[in-house]
């Protein structure tokens, strides 16, 4: 009877350890780790693989760095993980790694950014040129608010990586949005220098708007194509913009919509914030990459548009070099000081780091 017994409990153990050792094990990788945006990516994650009872890292270097970025995605492809999904500093080097991952047997995704052409099988994020004209139509609104006489407006723009697509896509859109309403309008929109280059940081932003401002006295306005300057107190915002009465004429558009920037809105140093949907960039990342880890890659991508209706989205099909690549837009919110009292609660929830 006891040896009937250590037998069962020796089973019982040997299956225990089994299925510990047959957890599946899932690797998002941001741009960095100094931005509390990441923080709702990285909730909407732990909230999936603890519902799918799986193991998710979230990892990458602090400051927004390609070549290091790529380096932590090696070491979890050498560990041998079951699925990648990745926001590329730069989308043509990251390349090779998503190459290494694919040719290693594990399926990978982007997020939030894209590689177009990489082989990824999916990208879920915001439809960044989409986002990008929403808020080149957010600036023409304001413009004929603020400016309705003025012939001549001048922007200026500020970005994170200039190699970064989504950012880039944002501004295309955002440039696209306005040259439609210049031609409606007859107004000239003229942007004065190339886009201004933070790298991610909240302090080299802040410190490029101050420089700017003194610099273009005549400055109308500001395209923010995210929202690192707008983490920083809101003092220092506004000190960096000019000051209490400059900010409020100057247009100002942002991204994202973290309580520092919706207090921003408030405020009224900011005019209107273009919000992404970051938690659901997370979540659907470990679902998707889920389904291809236990139903396999391709049964996932004929299902794509039937997982993406379970939580609302859309898919889009488009054609990258002979091959079909997916879309999964998470979609935007528009946010002005009409309505932005109704996002304070929900960014409370799934910006707050757990």
């Amino acid at each position: 009877m006891r040896r009937l017994l250590f037998v069962t409990i020796l089973l019982v153990v040997l299956a225990f350890s089994l299925s510990i050792a047959q957890k599946l094990t899932f690797l998002l990788a941001p741009k960095s780790l100094n931005n509390p945006y990441w923080f709702a990516v990285e909730n909407g994650m732990k909230d999936a693989a603890a519902k799918l009872k799986v193991e998710a890292y979230f990892d990458a270097p602090v400051e927004a760095d390609a070549a290091k970025q790529a380096e932590k995605i090696l070491s979890y492809i050498v560990k041998g993980v079951n699925g990648i999904g990745i926001s590329p500093n730069d989308p043509e080097a990251i390349k090779v790694v998503i190459t290494r991952a694919l040719e290693k047997g594990i399926p990978v995704i982007t997020f939030d950014s894209d590689s177009p052409g990489s082989g990824r099988y999916v990208y879920i994020g915001t439809d960044n040129y989409r986002a990008g004209y929403e808020a080149g139509k957010l600036m023409a609104q304001l413009i004929e608010k603020y400016r309705a006489n003025k012939d001549t407006i001048k922007l200026a723009i500020l970005t994170g990586g200039l190699a970064a697509f989504n950012l880039n896509e944002r501004i295309r859109g955002f440039k696209d949005a306005l040259a439609e309403y210049s031609a409606k309008s007859n107004k000239k929109i003229v942007y004065v220098a190339d886009p201004f280059p933070c790298d991610d940081d909240t302090a080299k932003a802040i410190q490029l708007i101050r420089d700017a401002m003194r610099k273009y006295t005549d400055l109308d306005g500001w395209f923010m194509s995210g929202g690192w300057p707008l983490f920083a107190p809101k003092e220092t915002v506004i000190s960096a913009l000019g000051g209490p009465e400059k900010v409020k004429e100057l247009l100002v558009v942002g991204f994202d919509t973290l309580i520092p920037e919706l207090e921003l809105v408030q405020a009224g140093a900011v005019k209107g914030l273009v919000g992404q949907r970051p938690y659901d960039m997370g979540y659907l990342s470990i679902e998707v990459l889920y389904r291809m880890a236990t139903q396999g890659v391709q049964a996932t991508l004929q299902n794509i548009e039937k997982i993406a209706a379970e939580f609302g989205k859309k898919v889009t099909k488009v054609e990258e070099d002979g091959k079909v690549a997916y879309i999964i837009d998470t979609g935007v919110d528009v946010v002005t000081q009409e309505n932005v009292d109704e996002f304070f609660e929900y960014a409370k929830k799934i910006y707050t780091k757990r």
